[in-house]
């Protein structure tokens, strides 16, 4: 049984061409820098990370959220503090301050 042929096989897409040119340049290994978004600036102070939560608790975090009317990022924000401070370090507005006091 014979391959049948493909449809758009023959079509002569615009870009093309750059993509046959661009497959021919080596690779460098490094990324590309992701796209600046305009009008927003850059905040070399905050790191972005993940948190992995199991359902139950994101739904109630959504809970608390709604519930006194704030985001869930504010209710994290709450737990890393008391956890911080459970373990003897300023608390995050503190760190912020100092941050910008030091800049």
């Amino acid at each position: 049984m014979t391959k049948r042929p493909s449809i758009i096989g023959g079509l002569n897409l615009p870009g093309a061409d750059t993509r046959e040119a661009i497959a021919d340049l080596p690779f460098t290994g490094e990324p590309e820098a992701p796209p600046k978004v305009p009008g927003r600036k850059p905040r070399p102070e905050v790191v972005h990370t993940s948190v992995y939560l199991p359902r139950e608790v994101h739904r109630r975090l959504r809970e608390i959220a709604f519930t006194r009317d704030v985001k869930v990022h504010d209710v994290i924000m709450e737990g890393i503090d008391a956890a911080l401070q459970k373990h003897g370090h300023p608390s995050v507005d503190a760190l912020k301050v100092g941050r910008k006091g030091g800049q």
